[in-house]
């Protein structure tokens, strides 16, 4: 899901823009915030946030749950995902106080619908996984573990289309994240024809007009898993969060617990959910920011734009 960038557009009268909403949404009943937004597309998405927030005739309900990113835009790389924008696009719904009961009805509704794009995407991870030969599919539950992370472990996968960049066909929305961990006896040769068969299956989700997937994923052995658990560069931390936050697919349960008991003995878990505070903390520093600035000057500074557009950069994991 791609934040949109700063919209070169007016600014407005604060107190209009928040009449103009109250007025709207009076007729609309509670909204979601991307709706809104194309309601009111000669506003600035930055704008049109504020006005939100500051008025006291309009609410906000969330729907979104928290989680840590890396941003190697950012000094210390971390940041909270979906970013402030998103969170309001995508995860929010506007409404007056009047309004209250139906709000907490449609907020159920949409979080349910994330929760169902979320079990799609889940069960498209396991069909790719069942796709694969049967020898090869031995081998991985007799030598691997395999898991997903990201925003469908969270349960907040989305389906907005986009373009793939190579491919330039329409996908749906959130990546399938995968990592298979193999052990010390897991064969090599068929861990790479399994690998091979993959590929093969990504392409196939990608092409087909009733997937539309991405699927992504990685095999590393146990002993590079157990490594970038040190928590160090940027993609130990990558690695560790994506195990962290992972859901557990396939394969050796014994292995996947002894990742995640190394997760919590090595400290890594520990250093992941203080930098999950610390990305907070900012994050709520930012939001003060913003709504102490004028709204000229919020669209300047470079901290706000750093959390409330989502970052254009993405690592891959390794």
């Amino acid at each position: 899901m791609t934040d949109t960038t700063p919209r070169e557009l007016p600014l407005m009268d604060m107190d209009d823009l928040v009449g103009r909403i109250t007025t709207f949404v009076k007729r609309s009943g509670p909204i979601q915030g991307n709706r809104l937004s194309e309601k009111f597309s000669d506003v600035a998405p930055i704008q049109l946030w504020r006005a939100c927030y500051v008025s006291r005739q309009i609410r906000i309900r969330n729907c979104a749950r928290y989680y840590l990113r890396y941003d190697v835009t950012r000094d210390n790389v971390l940041r909270l995902s979906p970013s402030i924008l998103r969170d309001f696009l995508t995860f929010s719904l506007i409404y007056l106080p009047d309004q209250s009961v139906m709000a907490v009805e449609d907020g159920t509704i949409m979080a349910n619908k994330f929760r169902n794009i979320s079990l799609r995407k889940l069960s498209r991870a396991r069909q790719a996984l069942l796709a694969l030969q049967p020898e090869l599919r031995a081998e991985i539950n007799a030598h691997c573990v395999v898991f997903l992370s990201g925003d469908i472990a969270y349960f907040l996968a989305h389906d907005t289309p986009r373009q793939h960049k190579t491919l330039d066909v329409p996908i749906l929305g959130s990546d399938i994240d995968l990592v298979i961990v193999t052990n010390n006896e897991a064969d090599p040769e068929i861990i790479a024809a399994a690998e091979n068969e993959l590929l093969k299956i990504k392409r196939q989700f990608l092409l087909s007009p009733s997937i539309r997937e991405e699927l992504d994923f990685i095999v590393k052995p146990v002993d590079r898993m157990i490594e970038q658990l040190a928590y160090g560069d940027i993609h130990e931390k990558i690695a560790s969060k994506i195990l962290y936050e992972s859901y557990f697919l396939m394969g050796r349960v014994d292995v996947y617990e002894s990742l995640m008991k190394n997760l919590e003995m090595r400290g890594t878990r520990a250093l992941i959910e203080q930098d999950f505070e610390i990305a907070l903390s900012e994050r709520k520093n930012t939001i003060r920011k913003i709504l102490s600035l004028s709204a000229d000057e919020s669209v300047k500074d470079p901290e706000v734009a750093s959390l409330f557009f989502a970052s254009q950069e993405r690592l891959e994991f390794q």
